[in-house]
């Protein structure tokens, strides 16, 4: 004769199941946001790297190849125009003479601070790549400062003056915060060939 099962019986055996299905559904909540966070950042590097002519994962040898061509072309005097993009788009013009910034200019107004004038010239530009790198081979070899995060870092050098046309810097390992620069040189002049001295 069968047993009758009874309502506690019942209840007893979906109990467990009920107190699973509010945890399951917090973890595939988190999982969609980390899938779709993941996939974003995929997509936005795929944009950019196929709209900037063959980017490329930027070392120390790609840099030293770079910098070799630009101190050979001995560029001393020219104007730079960078466009640089981080939340917002920003341009800047800067001279340079006798292989020094003489003048920079934001979006059109000078600008008058010494930092400016020195990190968007040319030398400043890959001075700046040469620290990225150090960052990333400290990161990878686990002497990283706390608190920083790792970087992935990529490139397009011009293949007869070695400037960085283009350069992507993105932070990685902060899910709340997620920093990308980069910066696009849209123009490069040299005013002459004047010899560099030192």
């Amino acid at each position: 004769m069968d047993t009758p099962q009874h309502d506690s019986d019942t209840t007893d055996q979906n109990e467990p199941q009920h107190s699973v299905i509010p945890r399951t559904r917090t973890r595939m909540k988190r999982a969609f946001w980390w899938s779709f966070l993941l996939v974003s950042m995929s997509t936005a590097i795929y944009l950019i790297a196929t709209n900037s002519n063959r980017m490329i994962d930027v070392n120390q040898e790609v840099l030293q190849a770079a910098r070799a061509r630009w101190e050979a072309g001995q560029y001393a005097n020219y104007l730079v125009e960078i466009e640089v993009t981080t939340s917002g788009t920003d341009t800047y013009q800067v001279t340079v003479k006798n292989n020094q910034a003489v003048q920079v200019l934001l979006n059109g107004n000078a600008l008058h601070r010494r930092h400016a004038f020195d990190t968007w010239t040319v030398a400043g530009m890959l001075d700046t790549i040469a620290l990225d790198i150090e960052h990333c081979e400290r990161w990878e070899q686990g002497r990283a400062a706390p608190g920083t995060c790792d970087l992935m870092i990529n490139g397009t050098f011009d293949e007869t003056t070695g400037i960085p046309r283009k350069y992507i810097r993105m932070e990685l390992g902060r899910p709340n915060s997620i920093g990308v620069m980069d910066w696009k040189i849209t123009r490069f002049t040299p005013t002459d060939k004047a010899v560099l001295r030192n």
